[in-house]
């Protein structure tokens, strides 16, 4: 099939990466252990997503109800949101990254952005940055059904844009967007411009890795 639409990642990716990721990692483990669940269960490799699987698992096994759980959620989601917020207020686009994106539609390609930052923050960013004048699609972790390394949102986004999974690829900075990738049966681009590594993006099913988005234009300007 015939490459139709590319959808990345923002932070690390669109975006220069201002999360500060190993507070928002702790504050959410740590919200957990003090709602009760054992220190032990999570690892220092755990992320946010991979901490609130293993915590679901465990309240929604030791007598708490899915109304308990969906509490703990919209707590912890308010935790993420001050983060995120507060990061949003000096974001800047990756140096080059929306002139390559325009060119990229001029191509002929549909873009989208899926992230697991919330809505509020992305609202902010995007009055900053011209987002919504390069992507037919802005999707944040409160449109998607479920967010990554879940398929569901990247899924949703393909449905939107009315293209099939191997008419798409996903181009992200991170282990879980590969995962996404993965699990939602579409190609994985990576790029080494957040908080991974090439070779741990071609460890996590990244067919392509590029050094900044000027290799993923190369790359579809050499398929036409």
């Amino acid at each position: 099939m015939v490459l139709k639409a590319l959808v990345f990642d923002m932070d690390g990716t669109i975006t220069e990466l201002a999360l500060p990721l190993e507070a928002m990692r702790s504050d959410t483990k740590d919200y957990y252990i003090a709602k009760g669940l054992p220190a032990e269960i999570l690892e220092p490799a755990d992320g946010i997503s991979s901490s609130t699987a293993k915590a679901r698992d465990y309240f929604l096994s030791n007598g708490y109800s899915h109304d308990d759980w969906i509490i703990m959620e919209r707590e912890v989601d308010i935790i993420l949101d001050k983060h995120e917020g507060s990061a949003a207020d000096s974001a800047e686009p990756l140096p080059g990254a929306l002139e390559v994106v325009e060119k990229i539609r001029a191509l002929g390609f549909l873009t989208a952005i899926l992230t697991n930052n919330g809505r509020s923050s992305v609202d902010k960013i995007m009055t900053q940055i011209p987002l919504v004048d390069h992507f037919q699609i802005i999707q944040t972790r409160h449109e998607s059904p479920l967010p990554k390394p879940h398929p569901d949102g990247l899924l949703k986004i393909i449905g939107d844009l009315d293209v099939g999974p191997e008419e798409a690829v996903y181009i992200g900075d991170a282990l879980i967007d590969g995962t996404a990738a993965d699990r939602a049966g579409i190609e994985f681009w990576g790029v080494a411009t957040g908080e991974t590594s090439a070779g741990a993006l071609l460890d996590a099913g990244a067919t392509h890795v590029f050094e900044s988005l000027d290799g993923i234009l190369e790359e579809l300007q050499s398929r036409k």
